[in-house]
């Protein structure tokens, strides 16, 4: 499909729904909640997420360094902020993972290995959310006598786990890839195959894997607090235990591929859980929009850091421009 056309798909959805959101909700009671906002709140808030960019750009470091990929844990962050930026201010097809998978496949000079790495930490990371959010609505089912919520988790805990043997057994790879072969257009089934040979190889590092499982549960924890305190800085009562259960499946519904930067979405996930605990639409708005203020912030200074890191790179003597770059890291991901 034409990138450009994606684009727009992805525009027309995210305005569409934050529009028909902003007409079901009182508008101006979200304007009344932010002047009287606690500055010192939505500090401490935009501090836990910098603290997260940090714990996961250290989850992605681990994972290189499993492969003996000697990157620093301050070129890790620097990469994440630049994604970061690249996510919030061009949301385009460019996005944020492609960016720091095409700077790592540069410092590593292997492409394949570098959007491995970026897999293998998204799905972690997904698994973790996935993880806490059945954590959560257990918890919640119990304190609510809504048992038949517990099954249910159950199942979709088994089903999330079931991809970890298609990725790291030997079975599964030999099974796959004459499969994955036998689709030729555009070479996707080489690729696949290719970096399915690759992900299975981080199966060797468990140590690496359980760190980054942790690390991701660390972040998740992290966001949960951010979500705290930006409701606090609101004067929005809600209890805490609501966002244990709240954050990572916002997290899932945030992960819907055709939207910008989960616009209107998250703001939707926002909106419809806040109405299952009683709590009204325009705090549900105006707290989302506040947390994607933050997040927006704090990627600021990945703007920074791409310039000098152009600029450097103009200085060495490197003719290619960051956009042909960029456009060729977002080829090079479609076709992985």
């Amino acid at each position: 499909m034409n990138p450009r056309l994606i684009n727009i798909i992805k525009y027309a959805l995210s305005l569409s729904l934050l529009t028909w959101l902003i007409i079901r909700t009182d508008l101006q009671g979200v304007f009344d909640l932010w002047p009287d906002a606690d500055l010192q709140d939505i500090a401490v808030a935009l501090t836990m997420y910098l603290i997260s960019v940090v714990i996961i750009a250290y989850r992605w470091q681990i994972l290189l360094v499993a492969k003996q990929v000697p990157m620093a844990i301050r070129r890790a962050i620097s990469l994440y902020f630049i994604g970061n930026f690249f996510t919030n201010f061009l949301p385009t097809s460019i996005g944020g993972d492609a960016v720091r998978a095409y700077s790592a496949g540069a410092d590593m000079d292997n492409r394949m290995d570098a959007f491995a790495s970026v897999f293998i930490e998204r799905f972690i990371g997904l698994f973790s959310i996935v993880f806490l959010a059945l954590l959560g609505l257990l918890l919640v089912a119990l304190q609510l006598e809504q048992t038949y919520i517990v099954p249910l988790t159950i199942v979709l805990f088994i089903t999330n786990a079931a991809v970890f043997p298609i990725l790291f057994s030997r079975w599964c790879v030999d099974w796959f890839q004459p499969v994955l072969l036998r689709i030729t257009m555009f070479d996707i089934g080489c690729r696949a195959t290719r970096l399915h040979e690759v992900l299975y190889k981080y199966g060797e590092h468990r140590q690496a894997l359980i760190a980054n499982f942790l690390l991701s549960i660390l972040y998740q924890g992290l966001i949960v607090v951010m979500n705290i305190f930006a409701a606090r800085a609101l004067h929005i009562d809600v209890p805490a235990v609501y966002f244990i259960v709240f954050v990572p499946i916002i997290g899932i519904v945030s992960m819907f591929p055709f939207s910008v930067n989960a616009i209107g979405f998250r703001e939707g996930g926002y909106i419809f859980l806040f109405d299952r605990i009683g709590f009204p639409s325009t705090e549900a708005l105006a707290l989302s929009l506040t947390l994607y203020s933050i997040t927006v912030v704090s990627s600021l200074p990945g703007g920074l850091l791409f310039a000098f890191q152009r600029n450097r790179n103009k200085s060495a003597g490197q003719t290619t421009s960051p956009k042909a770059a960029m456009e060729d890291s977002s080829r090079e991901h479609a076709g992985s």
